[in-house]
């Protein structure tokens, strides 16, 4: 049985942790030796933690004989994402500039995931800077699809979402900007949550000053996981309260957090968007309706002008620090990816006075949104409009870019309006996973588990799946 442990996914894991039906240590010897089997073939942990995981591992199991309280992940392997501090851990973000940077503090995530008794496998890859939805750097090289490397395995949380699809750990800690969550989690075949922005506290003690408006209210930290009920328990591990987030903000009561079944959105995308995409949609719109939701396709309200917002400003907020960092130390991927998104631009780029515009009319647009959620608790959308994007695709001009910015438009657009999202695999279509999105209004995080839990019964799960050659 113990060869097998890394199969198994977090609340069973901790629940036979805690029954000490088995210990934290196999636990983690099983997933080491998973890590050591398929990690070469995909390159996702980039900075292994064996003597920190086994220390940690033992120190788990003799709490728990010291009949000691634990957390609810007390001894289960998992994994973090490289670009959050984790103390005495370098925090390079793949790169060689950064390569001597080492972490003095745990970013507010670590900090709950710690107390909560996660035990740290490594960290996982990401592009530079967290810049890019796909996963490669100069100091890493490429993370892999464990599906197959002829696809992207999705970015910036590429690394969290290729590890947790191939058993490497029963969790995973991804973040959230524009779809660096939900995109890697769509691309691998497992769960993803960009929850609510300020419930999952984010701050990284290393970084000198704070980041600008958009970046700050729209990005969220998040768990990776190969089920909707271990994707939940992460989340709840992450969310608790941080001081160090000014920004943080509690749960919903029970009370009002929704219940199913309920008026559901179907909106499959734009004329161009992939079959295989539509397909999984309404087939997950289905399983809805056989649930007993209504479902009326439907497009939520300045969507589009949404889309166009959200670049104006992200590109507004990056020309003042963010671009200048990358052109001195990034290396050539992101360089040519952001070159490219310049010449993709806005038409209208915001000055100071139509910077604040700008971000009075994502209030607008939030407010009529809240009110479509009146009317349709639940959105299901895509996460992008492309199946099975190519790896390294922006990498072949300012054309492929721009094809990579339109396709991944829907993940742009709810992280503009600071609302959750949670990517569940529906099935698969020539050789790669097939995923929906599923939205709510803000803070209707719990809501989504219990949506995406219906849609994962009748669909299964797609992982573990072993990314080695037959």
């Amino acid at each position: 049985m113990a060869d097998e442990l890394w199969r198994m996914g977090a609340v069973d894991l901790a629940a036979a942790i805690r029954a000490r039906q088995i210990s934290s240590r196999e636990t983690v010897e099983s997933a080491l030796t998973r890590m050591e089997a398929v990690n070469p073939v995909i390159n996702a942990v980039v900075v292994p933690m064996v003597q920190q995981a086994r220390e940690a591992a033992d120190a788990a199991d003799a709490a728990l004989a010291r009949g000691e309280p634990v957390g609810p992940l007390h001894g289960v392997p998992i994994t973090v994402k490289m670009n959050v501090d984790v103390a005495g851990m370098p925090r390079t973000n793949g790169l060689h500039a950064f390569k001597d940077r080492v972490s003095t503090d745990d970013s507010p995530v670590v900090t709950n995931l710690r107390k909560a008794g996660a035990v740290f496998l490594g960290l996982t890859n990401c592009p530079a800077f967290a810049a890019r939805p796909f996963t490669s750097n100069e100091l890493h090289g490429e993370t892999y699809n464990p599906w197959g490397r002829s696809f992207t395995p999705g970015g910036s949380s590429g690394g969290a979402a290729a590890a947790v699809a191939a058993g490497i750990g029963a969790l995973g800690h991804g973040n959230d900007l524009g779809g660096s969550v939900r995109q890697p989690a769509a691309c691998c075949g497992v769960v993803g949550l960009r929850c609510t922005p300020s419930r999952i506290p984010n701050y990284n003690p290393s970084v000198a000053k704070d980041r600008p408006y958009l970046h700050q209210s729209t990005t969220s930290q998040g768990p990776i996981a190969r089920s909707v009920a271990d994707a939940r328990l992460g989340y709840k591990v992450m969310s608790a309260r941080d001081p160090r987030d000014p920004w943080w903000v509690p749960a919903l009561p029970e009370s009002e957090s929704l219940k199913l079944p309920v008026r559901v959105a179907l909106f499959t995308g734009p004329a161009g968007t992939d079959a295989a995409v539509v397909n999984a949609l309404r087939q997950a719109a289905r399983w809805l309706e056989e649930a007993g939701c209504t479902v009326e396709e439907v497009e939520p309200p300045r969507y589009e002008e949404a889309w166009d917002l959200h670049r104006a400003l992200l590109h507004a907020e990056r020309e003042n620090g963010t671009l200048r960092d990358i052109e001195r130390h990034g290396d050539e991927a992101v360089r040519r990816a952001m070159r490219g998104r310049v010449a993709f631009r806005p038409r209208m780029i915001p000055g100071r006075d139509e910077y604040i515009e700008a971000v009075a009319l994502r209030s607008t647009i939030l407010r009529e949104w809240n009110l479509f959620f009146e009317r349709y608790p639940l959105l299901v959308m895509p996460i992008a409009y492309r199946h099975a994007m190519p790896a390294e695709h922006d990498q072949r001009g300012d054309e492929a870019v721009a094809e990579v910015m339109w396709a991944n438009a829907p993940a742009h657009v709810t992280a503009l309006l600071a609302l959750p999202g949670l990517c569940v695999p529906v099935g698969v279509a020539d050789g790669a996973p097939t995923t929906v999105q599923l939205v709510a209004a803000r803070l209707q995080d719990l809501f989504l588990f219990d949506a995406g839990a219906l849609v994962e019964a009748r669909a299964g799960r797609l992982t573990p799946i072993d990314p080695r050659p037959s």
